[in-house]
């Protein structure tokens, strides 16, 4: 009779233990905040904002493609300057966007630069440009020799970099660095520059808001 008191007994703690427990998993996960739906009247009025940024920029259509390219330097392939941008495509509705930066010089020396660190007074940060060759080519460098000087650029999707050009808009004294083995190249932010990334950053989060698509 003891021994089958035991038992009892351990079977009811057993199963307290468990309730107890339960109990507590329950309410941690009633207790979490649930992430917040976004509506689809958000997502209309942050097609709104992106439509108007969009609306303001030059446009290149390609016919065959069937895409828009929202480009600030307009048609040209290259601008005539150092600078930092991002560009936009549209295609069906669905907008994407890209980061574009420039390095144009008229002297013989090539920097090959292979890595940019975004720099203010307060903070670095590093981005080392993947799978390039030798600085020249390859994940997004482009190397090109044109009439009256030479051009490095890099065209990569906007995420890779979009926490470079948030420390630059929200930083003291903004330089990019661009850096190969050998020599670097830096480049100062003007107040254009530090405007047009506020505008791009700014559609960045709108689009995160419709998924990258225009709600009609």
């Amino acid at each position: 009779m003891k021994r089958f008191l035991v038992i009892v007994s351990s079977i009811i703690m057993f199963l307290l233990v468990v309730g107890c427990g339960s109990d507590k998993n329950n309410s941690a996960t009633t207790s979490m905040p649930k992430k917040q739906e976004i509506t689809m009247e958000q997502k209309k009025q942050a097609t709104g904002e992106i439509l108007r940024i969009l609306g303001a920029m030059p446009q290149n259509k390609d016919e065959v493609e069937k895409k828009i390219w929202y480009q600030p330097w307009g048609n040209k392939a290259y601008p005539a300057k150092n600078a930092i941008y991002w560009y936009a495509g549209n295609k069906d509705d669905h907008v994407w966007m890209r980061a574009f930066i420039v390095n144009f010089s008229t002297d013989m020396g090539w920097v090959f630069w292979d890595k940019i660190i975004f720099s203010t007074t307060e903070k670095n940060w590093e981005y080392k440009i993947k799978n390039v060759f030798a600085g020249q080519s390859g994940g997004g460098k482009s190397t090109d020799i044109v009439r009256g000087g030479k051009y490095e650029t890099l065209d990569i999707p906007i995420a890779e970099v979009i926490q470079g050009y948030k420390l630059l808009i929200n930083g003291n004294n903004p330089i990019i660095r661009l850096e190969g083995k050998e020599r670097y190249y830096d480049y100062k932010l003007t107040k254009t520059d530090i405007e047009h990334l506020k505008t791009g950053i700014y559609l960045y989060e709108q689009l995160q808001v419709t998924d990258g698509l225009i709600i009609k």
